[in-house]
């Protein structure tokens, strides 16, 4: 009995009256097929009603569909994907070449950004064994405006995370010199590395982060992301900004003694043999004040103080 009225059997697809003692559960319904909704799984047609393909068994490899091809193993397991092909690491003595398809593009005004993230194993310029590191960032169009970091106190591994637009007066030939200094109270700033970037080879709108070796001191790096915003390489394949990235790493650094041994050898070798000599890869290349580019590596000048006591030994050496 429910709400006081007898309850039918089978009226409205409902169960009926549970039967006792018959094992303690409802016996089977007694809808028939086609009444109030589709027919039972058991009793449908293949391909009736279009709506799903075989039911897949659990623990058996799946059959194959009519709505698609097979799936690609036995256990479903999708095939790998082709393994991206890098160029071939450049030599480190050349640019990076421009990837076939792509082009190079300039605006008027070229405009980069660079981060100036952190710097790593730095010499100790202080008597203290530490350094109070800061950057500066050159091009020929600075025309001495300083785009420059705070500096850190006693760190050999500082972390600036500052960033800058600069702009180019010649994306093509300009050569973009990041510069690291020890901030000194009195007295002028000693220069602890510097590292030249070539802005023709930025891939247009792609940050690229790279580690620098520092030239012009025995050790230390210097990490920074730099993006093209307005010129540049464009459509470059997916790998080209790891591409350019192992490259930059491939560089070697100069250090200010290499440099040296590097100008007694030199004085050494006859003129031909000089014209042999692979250039470097910034020949052609224009550099900010302060830096020359001999046989396509950078060149940091003497201050005007060092040329002074250069010209002063010169002159003793021919007194005796």
């Amino acid at each position: 009995m429910s709400n006081g009225y007898p309850q039918q059997p089978g009226q409205y697809g409902a169960y009926p009256p549970q039967q006792p003692g018959q094992y303690g559960a409802y016996p089977p319904q007694q809808q028939q097929p086609g009444h109030y909704g589709a027919p039972p799984p058991h009793h449908q047609q293949p391909g009736q009603y279009g709506a799903y393909p075989p039911q897949q068994g659990v623990g058996y490899p799946p059959q194959p569909s009519a709505f698609g091809p097979p799936p690609p193993s036995a256990f479903g397991v999708p095939p790998p994907l082709p393994q991206q092909q890098h160029a071939p690491l450049i030599s480190p003595n050349k640019s990076i070449p421009l990837p076939p398809g792509a082009r190079f593009t300039s605006s008027p005004i070229s405009t980069f950004q660079i981060k100036i993230l952190s710097a790593r194993n730095l010499i100790a310029a202080d008597v203290g064994g530490t350094s109070d590191p800061y950057v500066k960032i050159k091009t020929p169009a600075t025309n001495g405006k300083d785009y420059k970091t705070r500096h850190i106190s006693k760190s050999l591994n500082p972390i600036w995370n500052e960033t800058f637009n600069i702009d180019l007066g010649n994306c093509v030939n300009d050569l973009v010199i990041i510069e690291v200094y020890d901030h000194d109270k009195v007295g002028s700033d000693d220069l602890i590395g510097f590292v030249a970037l070539d802005p023709s080879t930025f891939p247009r709108g792609i940050e690229v982060v790279t580690t620098e070796q520092l030239s012009f001191v025995p050790h230390g790096e210097i990490n920074i992301a730099i993006t093209a915003i307005n010129f540049g390489r464009e459509l470059v394949p997916p790998t080209y900004k790891y591409d350019y990235e192992r490259w930059r790493a491939s560089i070697p650094s100069i250090s200010k003694k290499g440099n040296e041994k590097l100008k007694n050898k030199q004085k050494k070798n006859d003129h031909k043999a000089k014209k042999n000599k692979p250039l470097g890869i910034y020949h052609n290349k224009y550099p900010p004040q302060g830096y020359s580019i001999i046989n396509g590596y950078v060149k940091k000048n003497p201050s005007t103080a060092q040329q002074v006591g250069k010209d002063a030994k010169k002159f003793i050496k021919k007194l005796f």
